[in-house]
C-alpha cells in the first residue's frame, strides 16, 4: 500500500526533532509529527494517537513510522485501527486496503525480558525508572549514549556522535515530554507485551500484516534477536547500526524507507 502521509512517531525521552533529517530526505509525502506533550499516562498517548489517525487517515493512505517505545505504540494503534474497521465493515477478515502500515523502528514486541539476545533487563528499566525521578538529565544522556553500537562508539566519529546527542534531549526542557510522561512511559516498557495480539493479526492477515521492521545489526536496545520470528522479507537489517540508524546511518535509512513507503517492497 502506497503511503501519502506519514505520522511519525518517535520514542522515550527524544522529541519530534528526531525526524528532521529523514523528513527532509522524504519529500512527496505529506509529515505530521507525533507529540506528547502533555500526555501524562500510556492511555493518554494511546488516545492522542488514535485521535492523530482517525483525522489523517481522511485525507487517503496513512503510515506510520514508529522508533523504539513509539513503534510499540504504533503498532497497538495500527492493529486497534483494523480491529475498528472490521467490526464497522461487519466482516472478519479484513485486508490490506483497510489497514494501516506501519514501519516499526528499532522496535519489538516485548521490550523486556531474560533473554539477553531478544530484550532488555527489567532490572535496567527499572533502575532507570527510579534514577529518573532524582538524577533526569543524567538518566535521559545515559539512555542516548548506551543507543550507540560497539561499531558507532568505535568509530567515535564527530558526525556520528552529533547525530546522536542532537536528535537525544538530555534535559526536561528539550524533550516533549513531561517528567510524568517519562515515568509512565517506563513503565508501559516494563510492562507491555504485544506478541499475542501481534500473532492473531499476523493471522488474520495470512502473515503479511503491511508492516516492516527496520533494525540496527547491534542494537544494543532492542536487540535484533527480538525479530528472529520476523520473516526476512519483512525487515530491513542495517550493518553495524545501533538503536538509531536513522540518525547514525540517514542515507541508507531513507532510502530504504522510501522504498518500502511507495509500495515498491
Amino acid at each position: 500500500m502506497r503511503a501519502s502521509t506519514i505520522v511519525w512517531v518517535h520514542g522515550w525521552g527524544a522529541s519530534p526533532r528526531v525526524w528532521d533529517e529523514t523528513v527532509r530526505q522524504l519529500p512527496g509525502f505529506r509529515h505530521r509529527l507525533f507529540t506528547y506533550e502533555g500526555c501524562s499516562s500510556v492511555e493518554s498517548m494511546r488516545e492522542r494517537l488514535r485521535r492523530t489517525i482517525r483525522k489523517e487517515a481522511t485525507a487517503g493512505p496513512l503510515a506510520l513510522v514508529g522508533w523504539s517505545m513509539g513503534g510499540m505504540l504504533a503498532l497497538e494503534a495500527a492493529m486497534a485501527f483494523a480491529s475498528e474497521r472490521e467490526r464497522a465493515d461487519g466482516c472478519t477478515g479484513g485486508g490490506p486496503a483497510s489497514d494501516l502500515s506501519v514501519a516499526a523502528v528499532g522496535a519489538t514486541l516485548r521490550f523486556v525480558g531474560d533473554d539477553r539476545t531478544r530484550a532488555w533487563p527489567a532490572r535496567i528499566v527499572r533502575r532507570m525508572r527510579a534514577q529518573l525521578r532524582k538524577k533526569p538529565e543524567e538518566t535521559l544522556r545515559a539512555f542516548a549514549e548506551a543507543m550507540l553500537s560497539e561499531d558507532e562508539r568505535a568509530e567515535r566519529q564527530a558526525a556520528v556522535r552529533t547525530a546522536v546527542e542532537g536528535g537525544m534531549p538530555v534535559s526536561l526542557d528539550d524533550t516533549d515530554f513531561s517528567a510524568e510522561g517519562l515515568d509512565a512511559g517506563l513503565g508501559y516498557l516494563l510492562e507491555a507485551d504485544l506478541t499475542e495480539r501481534w500473532e492473531r493479526y499476523r493471522a488474520s492477515r495470512n502473515g503479511r500484516p503491511p508492516v516492516v521492521w527496520l533494525h540496527g545489526s547491534d542494537d544494543p536496545i532492542c536487540p535484533l534477536g527480538a525479530l528472529s520470528d520476523v520473516p526476512d522479507d519483512a525487515k530491513i537489517v542495517f550493518a553495524g547500526a545501533g538503536h538509531m540508524p536513522f540518525r547514525t546511518r540517514p542515507e541508507a535509512f531513507a532510502g530504504k524507507l522510501g522504498e518500502w513507503l511507495h509500495g515498491n517492497r
